[in-house]
């Protein structure tokens, strides 16, 4: 979507989130980052077609620097994503970079197509990740986050989604696990990371996705947000 206004926010999730939209460029990429306003605060410090950075102070965490990114198809278009990154993640603040990369870093990372081999998107990926100290814990759920939906031998997944966090992050939640989610009108599965312990009874959770792209979910996804108890 190219503009997302307050009545749209309003309508997918409530009046108590606020949000930051950098807007689509025809008919693909856009980034919306929502957060709860009395749970934590986002400062939005740069922001492309390929990311929204900023920082958010959350009530409990103190200040995170987090990047919501959305990368381009080529290794070639992502090199301007890591420079980016690597001039906005410095300091010594936990941080989390998650969302879409487009890329896969090994052949456990995909299932179909084509032969995986370590291209200079892979290689740009890792150089950024051993340069940055960022570090990918893993996951809980399926093994793949997107599929291309096709049948059969054409079919693909590959793990395109994933949070990665710092040192300093890791010292904060040291029990983090990110979760893939189940798949719902859309090619990729949302992914979710807890900032707070279960047993403490708070959760403040950071969401990847682009269900926004298919209002026939909003209802379904209000509903869900307005039930009691824990969910994902």
């Amino acid at each position: 979507m190219y503009s997302i206004d307050r009545n749209d926010i309003n309508q997918i999730i409530g009046n108590d989130w606020d949000y930051f939209h950098h807007p689509a460029s025809g008919m693909s990429g856009g980034i919306l980052v929502m957060w709860k306003k009395d749970i934590a605060s986002f400062e939005v410090l740069d922001h492309s077609s390929q990311m929204v950075m900023g920082i958010l102070s959350v009530n409990v965490l103190g200040k995170w620097n987090i990047a919501t990114v959305y990368g381009g198809n080529d290794a070639h278009t992502r090199k301007s994503l890591w420079q980016q990154l690597e001039s906005c993640m410095i300091g010594d603040d936990p941080g989390i970079i998650g969302g879409d990369f487009n890329c896969i870093l090994s052949k456990e990372d995909k299932k179909g197509g084509k032969r995986f081999h370590l291209s200079s998107g892979p290689k740009d990926m890792k150089m950024f990740l051993m340069n940055n100290d960022f570090h990918d814990i893993g996951f809980v759920g399926p093994s793949y986050t997107w599929c291309n939906n096709k049948e059969g031998e054409s079919r693909i997944w590959e793990r395109f989604d994933r949070c990665l966090l710092n040192s300093a992050a890791l010292q904060n939640i040291p029990m983090a696990k990110v979760r893939h989610l189940p798949r719902v009108a859309s090619d990729h599965a949302p992914i979710s990371i807890s900032l707070v312990e279960p047993q403490k009874q708070k959760f403040v959770f950071l969401r990847f996705d682009t269900w926004k792209s298919y209002p026939a979910t909003w209802n379904i996804i209000s509903k869900a947000w307005k039930k009691n108890g824990f969910w994902y």
